[in-house]
């Protein structure tokens, strides 16, 4: 399995940070009398639980689903700029990015499946092409695949 190597510069790819989301919601019996009670914390250790309405949940949800929009948002950029530029240079692949739409115009079916594809010019450059917008993420699992493969062709 191909390792994704990371990278040692001296300047860091893009700022530390720390993005936080945390949501606990439960509907609680009351011992005594049989009451249901919507309780929610936005704290892991649940220091914050407290009694809360639907209507309030709901707009806590939207809070938390806007802090998961910004993690994942940090993920995308740090396989773009840390992980998958060491990862090019040690395998020697040069990116190329294609729109799929126009790529596989005689049968649209195929742009979807598509993730990447590879050819080792005669001088051993390697060049990937990869559909345009895709998620790094995506890129950097379907160059690993692809590196994969080619090396269990060998």
């Amino acid at each position: 399995m191909t390792s994704i190597p990371q990278a040692t510069t001296t300047s860091p790819a893009l700022p530390e940070q720390c993005i936080v989301a945390s949501l606990t919601a439960e509907v609680m019996a009351d011992a005594d009398d049989g009451q249901l009670t919507l309780l929610a914390s936005t704290l892991g250790n649940a220091a914050d639980l407290q009694v809360i309405s639907p209507r309030a949940l709901l707009q806590m949800v939207n809070r938390q689903r806007a802090q998961l929009d910004q993690i994942e948002a940090l993920a995308q950029e740090y396989a773009e700029k840390v992980l998958l530029p060491p990862f090019l240079d040690e395998y020697g692949i040069e990116l190329e990015e294609l729109d799929p739409a126009s790529l596989f115009q005689s049968n649209p079916k195929l742009a979807a499946g598509f993730h990447a594809f590879a050819a080792v010019h005669k001088d051993g450059r390697t060049l990937a092409v990869v559909p345009t917008g895709q998620k790094p993420t995506a890129r950097l699992a379907a160059l690993v695949a692809l590196i994969d493969h080619m090396q269990d062709q060998k």
